[in-house]
C-alpha cells in the first residue's frame, strides 16, 4: 500500500516525484531505464526551458488552461532545483536555457527521490482501478495499491523510447474525454510528384518563413532525403498541418520580382540570376524544367516566379509521423482537469500531468518547463492531503 503511484518514470514523473518527501511513492516505468526521452531531449544537453515563457506559446483546446500551473512553478524555481543538485546551465540569446547535459538532468531528478519512494521498472503499466478510494494498478503482471494515482506516461511520440497511448487509454477508463492527438515538432515527407521534384535537394539548409492558415513561423528549414524538416516546419508542425496547405517564403528578405526585374539582362537565365539567392539545385528543382533569357520575361512570367519562390504551396499529404515527432499534441481534454492541481474532476485522487495532456509547447523548452509545472502543481496538492 502506497500513498501514491506514479506512471512514468520520465520529466514529469520523476519531478512530481522529487517533491512528495516523506510520502510513500511507487515509480512504476516500462522501460529498462528512467528517463529515456529526457536524455535525448536538446541533442543530449536538455533545453529545459525557455525564459520568453507565455501561455500563448501553447496549443490547447482550452489555451488559457496552462496559466496557473506555469505561474505556480517558475523558471526561477527550476533554476535553484539545479543549482542545489549541482547542475550548470546557460541561457541562449533567444531564451532557450540549456542544462550541462541532459544527463545531469537525470541524475538531478534521480538524486531528489526521497527516502520513501521505490522504482520498480520494466514494469508495464496494463490497467487501473478504483475501489473504495483505493487504486489498483496492474503493471508488470502485479498489483499495486495506492490512495492517489499520478499518470505521466506522455504520449505516443518516439515509441522507440518505449512512449505509447496508455495514458489515453487509462484516461479513458475513468470517463475522461481524449482531444484526438496527432503527431507535432515533426517533419513532411513529400509524396508523388513532390517526391521525384525535389530528390535531389536532400541537405539544403536555408532561413525561410512557412504558414498554414493563421499560423506562420520563420526560422530555419531543412531539405532531407524524403521531404523538409527544420525548426519553422517544427513550430508550424504544433497547429495540426496534415492535409493542409503549406505556404513557404524560400526568400523572406527579397521581393523576387523586384530582384528579378533588377538583374534582367539578355546574357542570363533566369535560373543564373536566381541562383545568385538560393542553392543551385533548389532554383532547379523549384523551376521544374522552365528557364529563360532573362530579359525575354514577360511581365506574367515574372509574378508566377515570385509567388514560386516568395509563396510555394503545397499540400501537406504526409508527416514524419509519431516515430520521428519530438511529441504528441491533443490528448486528454482539460476541461475536467483543475488547472490549479491536475487532478481530475471525475475522480478523487487521480491527477495528469505532462505530455499526455491536451497542452502542447513550442520547439525550445516550452514541453519540459510545463512538465516541471504540470508535475508540481499535482505534487503540491497531493502533498497538502
Amino acid at each position: 500500500m502506497y500513498d501514491v503511484i506514479i506512471l512514468g518514470a520520465g520529466a514529469s514523473g520523476l519531478f512530481c516525484a522529487s517533491r512528495l518527501k516523506n510520502k510513500k511513492v511507487l515509480i512504476l516505468e516500462g522501460n529498462t531505464k528512467p528517463g529515456l526521452k529526457l536524455l535525448a531531449s536538446g541533442g543530449g544537453l536538455c533545453n529545459f526551458y525557455n525564459a520568453d515563457l507565455s501561455y500563448k506559446d501553447y496549443q490547447s483546446r482550452n489555451p488559457r488552461f496552462c496559466i496557473s500551473a506555469l505561474s505556480s512553478h517558475r523558471l526561477e524555481d527550476f533554476k535553484i532545483f539545479l543549482k542545489e543538485h549541482k547542475v550548470n546551465f546557460t541561457q541562449r540569446p533567444d531564451g532557450k536555457l540549456f542544462a550541462s547535459s541532459s544527463k545531469a538532468v537525470l541524475d538531478a531528478l534521480l538524486a531528489a527521490l526521497p527516502s520513501t519512494a521505490e522504482m520498480r521498472l520494466a514494469c508495464k503499466f496494463e490497467k487501473a482501478l478504483k475501489k473504495e478510494n483505493i487504486f489498483e494498478v496492474s503493471a508488470g503482471g502485479a498489483v499495486f495499491k495506492a490512495a492517489n494515482l499520478v499518470c505521466a506516461l506522455g504520449g505516443p511520440s518516439y515509441p522507440a523510447l518505449g512512449a505509447s497511448a496508455a495514458a489515453y487509454a487509462l484516461a479513458e477508463s475513468f470517463g475522461h474525454a481524449i482531444i484526438p492527438p496527432y503527431p507535432a515538432l515533426c517533419g513532411i515527407v513529400f509524396t508523388g510528384p513532390l517526391k521525384e521534384r525535389f530528390a535531389d535537394t536532400a541537405g539544403i539548409s536555408l532561413e525561410a518563413e512557412l504558414s498554414c492558415g493563421k499560423n506562420k513561423f520563420g526560422g530555419g528549414l531543412l531539405f532531407t532525403h524524403d521531404g523538409l524538416s527544420g525548426p519553422a516546419l517544427f513550430q508550424l508542425s504544433l497547429y495540426g498541418i496534415k492535409g493542409k496547405e503549406i505556404k513557404i517564403n524560400l526568400a523572406p528578405k527579397t521581393d523576387i520580382a523586384a530582384f528579378i526585374r533588377e538583374n534582367k539582362n539578355g546574357a542570363k537565365n533566369i535560373s543564373s540570376i536566381l541562383e545568385e539567392l538560393l542553392p543551385a539545385r533548389l532554383v532547379k528543382a523549384l523551376l521544374n524544367g522552365f528557364d529563360k533569357k532573362s530579359a525575354d520575361l514577360n511581365k506574367k512570367e515574372i509574378q508566377l516566379l515570385a509567388l514560386l519562390f516568395n509563396s510555394f504551396s503545397f499540400t501537406a499529404q504526409k508527416l514524419t509521423g509519431y516515430q520521428k515527432a519530438e511529441i504528441t499534441a491533443g490528448g486528454i481534454s482539460v476541461e475536467e482537469i483543475s488547472s490549479k492541481t491536475m487532478e481530475s474532476k471525475k475522480t478523487q485522487g487521480l491527477y495528469f500531468t505532462g505530455e499526455c495532456l491536451d497542452v502542447s509547447g513550442k520547439l525550445g523548452g516550452y514541453n519540459l518547463a510545463w512538465a516541471w509545472a504540470s508535475a508540481a502543481a499535482a505534487a503540491k496538492d497531493i502533498f497538502s492531503k
